[in-house]
């Protein structure tokens, strides 16, 4: 089973053009998806939504066999306002409504953007084909066909069919005993040393308070440049090991895509009593700021620096989540399994960056973790976009920047 899901190339241009888009690519999409679309709307139970654009308006409106688009707005609905840059992003996928709501990038009053993300997902099932999850739609099977145990464990090198399986039809894996004791602590000192050499506003942490009041930097954001001993993880065999497992090509680089082969790394620090920052996030999948279509799915590694448990705070994954495309609505009801991830020090585990996880507070033993990943090989016209670097990193950058409650969060929780 392959878990390369990409269907556009870093090179794939939004449309510039609304009304050439919703004359031309809107109605070509409807003959393909529309009816299912439309009752993916009507499951969501969404009405009716206005899209401005350079002062004109368009209202996208579902109706029981198709989802039509009329020019002009109706004032008694919600109405965002985008710029054609927004509006090219968002159809695109470059961008989801999370992720421009998120940048600021998206006008008109909080029911209004609230209703343009609970759009979202009928968007993909529009213009993707991707529909949206139904009950049932996803199954957990080993490789005889009987259902899968979910609390498999498996050591690096060892049953190397039986965890490329698992990891395929769960969207994450945990290895156990992956590093040396000597191996854990020469990383986690580097992580050490970068929170004590961090500062405020400083483009690369993210920060938190204690309920003490303790402002404290909760994410490394360019731990990989600052930590050695990470650095000579992405050679090691036992590791670049992982990124054969499926046989799509996967190698040491941004799990979230958007660096492409630049190999990343965050180092965690999450301290008990925190009461604001991201240093636990709910329900997420990392592709839900956008670039599904572009990047998925990258893995995700974390390596734990100390173990989860209810003490340290820790890991639940939602198996099978990255098979589906699941509406914010719809997370508190789904009737796949959550699994929570127990691990040790030293453990390593994986994650496809589109299987919706969550991360659990520390309750008297402060965590530490440091991820890294892999991503995908270039598709046929990929080509790291060097301009767009800076913005990359400036938009990350202030996603946890913040004082109080960061954006993403209230966007998550919404």
């Amino acid at each position: 089973m392959t878990v390369d899901v990409r269907t556009r190339s870093m090179s794939a241009a939004g449309p510039v053009d609304p009304e050439s888009f919703f004359e031309v690519d809107w109605r070509e999409a409807i003959a393909r998806n529309g009816v299912r679309a439309a009752s993916d709307a009507a499951a969501l139970a969404l009405g009716p939504i206005t899209i401005r654009v350079d002062g004109h308006a368009w209202t996208i409106i579902p109706r029981e066999q198709t989802i039509d688009v009329v020019p002009g707005d109706a004032s008694t609905e919600p109405c965002v306002t985008l710029d054609h840059s927004a509006f090219a992003d968002l159809f695109c996928e470059r961008r989801t409504a999370m992720g421009l709501i998120i940048g600021e990038r998206v006008g008109g009053d909080p029911p209004s953007q609230q209703a343009l993300y609970e759009w979202d997902p009928v968007l993909r099932s529009l213009l993707d084909g991707r529909p949206v999850y139904r009950p049932g739609a996803v199954a957990l099977q080993s490789l005889d066909g009987s259902p899968l145990e979910l609390d498999q464990r498996f050591e690096p090198g060892e049953q190397t069919t039986e965890a490329a399986h698992f990891l395929a039809e769960t969207g994450f894996l945990l290895f156990q005993d992956f590093f040396t004791e000597a191996e854990v602590d020469e990383i986690d000192a580097d992580l050490a040393s970068a929170v004590s050499s961090a500062r405020i506003d400083d483009g690369t942490s993210w920060w938190a308070t204690t309920r003490g009041g303790e402002r404290y930097p909760c994410r490394i954001l360019d731990f990989a440049a600052k930590s050695p001993a990470l650095q000579a993880l992405f050679t090691d065999p036992r590791y670049t090991a992982i990124g054969d497992m499926l046989g799509d090509g996967h190698r040491p680089g941004d799990p979230f895509g958007e660096h492409f082969a630049d190999v990343t790394a965050e180092g965690l620090l999450k301290r008990v009593d925190s009461v604001d920052g991201l240093v636990c996030l709910p329900w997420h999948k990392d592709c839900d700021r956008g670039g599904h279509s572009t990047f998925c799915a990258g893995l995700t590694i974390g390596v734990c620096l100390t173990p989860m448990d209810e003490a340290h705070g820790g890991l639940d994954v939602m198996a099978g989540s990255h098979r589906a495309n699941i509406a914010r609505s719809q997370i508190d009801a789904l009737d796949l399994p959550a699994v929570t991830l127990r691990a040790e020090r030293g453990d390593l585990t994986v994650h496809m960056s589109c299987t919706l996880h969550r991360s659990t507070h520390p309750t008297s033993r402060e965590r530490r973790v440091a991820y890294t990943g892999f991503a995908l090989p270039p598709q046929t016209g990929d080509s790291k976009a060097e301009a767009a670097q800076t913005r990359l990193r400036s938009e990350r950058a202030a996603i946890g920047g913040s004082n109080g409650r960061p954006r993403l969060v209230a966007q998550l929780e919404a």
